[in-house]
């Protein structure tokens, strides 16, 4: 399933690049229709330790993937404001072409836009095709189905050297 994302996003993001303002052909979604929320995991690992940074808008959060913690800000979209509810929760992500992680939703969020298409690294995003969210962290081009939810403010380059597959737990800090 993984892989076929992956292929999926890399088609969808070829198609876009090719066809200028196109739309991406329609997709199916892989959520399940008897699931109605974000389930939390409890987390295996103990407390890591507090980041040092504050954000002053929006909601702070740290993504944390086995002794490695990120931090981020959520902003106020509805999207982002859906996903802070369902905190803390992990969820299991892969790495897309080497500029991304990706993970899937096992339900839809509420998506009111605006759409955006200026990815930037740092950025998280919702793609409501596929009912999943990206933390991009590297250049890339962009996809018009993308709804900003917030971004990373600690240092991005610790996603390289993150597993391919790996857990990711997501709570406000």
């Amino acid at each position: 399933m993984k892989k076929s994302l992956a292929l999926i996003s890399l088609a969808a993001t070829a198609a876009i690049a090719l066809a200028g303002c196109s739309a991406p052909a329609a997709e199916t979604t892989t959520a399940s229709p008897t699931t109605t929320a974000i389930a939390a995991t409890p987390s295996a690992t103990t407390d890591s330790p507090a980041p040092t940074e504050a954000s002053t808008d929006g909601t702070p959060i740290t993504i944390t993937a086995g002794d490695v913690v990120v931090t981020a800000t959520l902003n106020d979209s509805q999207v982002a404001q859906d996903f802070a509810a369902t905190l803390p929760v992990t969820l299991p992500w892969f790495r897309n072409a080497g500029i991304e992680y990706i993970t899937e939703l096992p339900a839809p969020m509420t998506e009111t836009g605006p759409f955006y298409t200026d990815v930037q690294p740092g950025d998280i995003v919702y793609y409501n095709p596929l009912d999943s969210i990206t933390i991009i962290y590297e250049e890339t081009s962009s996809v018009p189905t993308l709804t900003k939810m917030g971004e990373i403010t600690s240092d991005l380059s610790v996603f390289e050297s993150l597993p391919n597959d790996v857990d990711m737990r997501i709570e406000r800090r």
